[in-house]
Parts: C-alpha cells; structure tokens; sequence
C-alpha cells in the first residue's frame, strides 16, 4: 500500500511502473466535478467509480482485496480512515469471486490511515483495505476509485 498525495506521486511518478504513471495522469488531467457517482469505463486496462457515501464505525466496513486490478483512491471530498492489512492476517469471509474481482475477509483493524481531499492510497493485491471508516466523526466522502488491470 501506498499513501501520499496525487500531487507527491506524481512528482516521482518515474518511481512507478508505467501503468501506474498512466492511472497518475489520468486523476491529475480528469475534471470529475459533476460525474455521477458510479462506472466509469476509461479504456481496456483502466475503468472507476466515483463513490459516495457517509463514513461509519469499522463494525460496519468490510476487508476486501483484488487480484485482477490495483486500486488507486483518490479522494475528493470529505475524510475517511481506510485501514490496511496484509491479506495473511486476515480471515477468509467470502471466496474469490471473479465477477467482482473480490475477495471479502474478517479481521480487527490494527492499522489505519486518515484520507482527506487530494489523498491517494494504492492497494495492491496483497493488500487488504477497509475503506468508509469514519475519522472522529461520521461524514460523506466522495472519491475516485480507479481500477488499473494488472
């Protein structure tokens, strides 16, 4: 996992592979002011969602990874904490479903990041997030989650 600002990683973008320099430019050169909240297909390899949502208790967040695509989450407005956990330390809830590229586990939240506009967290297939925590207090978020085929 990953965490800075858009505006760090791109500064060392060289730092990535190529296609996550390619997801970097796409979040800096894209106005999503005004996008509907939901899919949004980019090209063969990259697709997002813009998701919105008023941030809880971790008791009511869930642990997922995926094996296909690499998350970026790039926040536009509100703050979240997103906990992080290697998939190891986790327990198995939910099967692999491909459909979803999703694995769903259990487990208490040990580490934990504060997310706020212009954050961006990379989770990589081994890495085990739970976004939507609330950081105090209870609020709505509003994000890109751009997908990245790996």
């Amino acid at each position: 996992m990953i965490v800075d600002t858009l505006g760090h990683l791109l500064e060392n973008e060289a730092a990535y592979g190529e296609k996550i320099q390619r997801g970097l430019q796409f979040l800096r050169d894209t106005d999503f002011t005004g996008q509907a909240a939901g899919r949004h297909d980019v090209d063969d390899e990259m697709f997002y969602f813009i998701n919105e949502y008023e941030t809880k208790d971790a008791g009511e967040c869930f642990w997922e990874a995926h094996r296909v695509n690499l998350d970026l989450h790039y926040i536009l407005e509100g703050t979240e904490k997103i906990g992080y956990s290697a998939i190891e330390q986790l327990e198995v809830r939910d099967d692999y479903s491909a459909e979803k590229d999703a694995i769903f586990f259990t487990g208490a939240v040990q580490t934990a990041v504060t997310a706020g506009p212009g954050a961006l967290v990379v989770c990589y297939p081994q890495d085990g997030h739970m976004t939507g925590i609330k950081a105090g207090k209870r609020e709505q978020v509003r994000k890109v989650v751009l997908k990245i085929k790996l």
